[in-house]
């Protein structure tokens, strides 16, 4: 994939063998290109293009931009809904008999509350396996640690919304160079491209391409 912006000589190469990291460093700009990246793949306009091949890629389609890292989270709606969804495909093509077992055991269970309830009472027979994932509030494990988080955040994004690219902001501020590099080396296992942008310079780590946006405002690469 290529990304291109009208502010920007040079095109970056994203590819999940190497992780971009663009330091734009007058604080203003910084913003600017969070803000014009974030609106982006929400689906609003912007300069920014993400391109494969000769295909021009909507942002909102392909790409996501992370920059809160204090409130990600794995169970969201969107993921929820995808998740059931997932689960429900999984039981019918392979644990079709045992979804039916508890269908009928349901039923008998019903039907005896009903013998001994004071007034009659009624389920919905076809409520499917989703309402029972719902009864049983079925959902991910959510994990402790930043790192893990972020592994899992990329997982069910490239799982549930086949997403292409990762944009994160000032990912290097809040993990170690360690944590990086574990987090580099999973990526690139799992075939995922992802990009930073920075407000500051920090020790450049192997597979890092740098380039610098100075506050003269030059492209430099590092």
């Amino acid at each position: 994939m290529k990304l291109a912006h009208y502010d920007f000589e040079n095109v970056f190469e994203i590819a999940p063998d190497k992780v971009n990291v663009l330091i734009v460093e007058p604080e203003d700009y910084y913003f600017s290109y969070c803000r014009e990246l974030s609106c982006q793949t929400e689906g609003e306009e912007g300069n920014f293009c993400l391109s494969e091949g000769d295909e021009i890629l909507r942002l909102e389609k392909a790409a996501v931009f992370v920059w809160d890292y204090m409130s990600l989270r794995a169970n969201d709606k969107r993921v929820t809904t995808k998740l059931y969804s997932s689960l429900q495909q999984i039981a019918e093509n392979n644990f079709l008999k045992e979804y039916q077992n508890i269908c009928v055991l349901f039923a008998d269970f019903f039907a005896k509350l009903n013998s001994e309830s004071e007034c009659l009472i009624s389920y919905d027979e076809e409520g499917g396996m989703t309402a029972l994932f719902k009864a049983f509030d079925v959902h991910i494990e959510e994990e402790n640690g930043l790192l893990e988080k972020l592994v899992l955040y990329v997982r069910l994004n490239v799982a549930f919304f086949k997403t292409k690219c990762f944009f994160f902001a000032n990912l290097k501020t809040v993990l170690t160079e360690k944590a990086l590099l574990s987090f580099y080396h999973e990526m690139q296992l799992n075939d995922v491209c992802i990009f930073l942008l920075e407000n500051t310079q920090k020790p450049k780590l192997p597979c890092e391409v740098v380039t610098i946006i100075d506050r003269d405002l030059c492209e430099i690469l590092a």
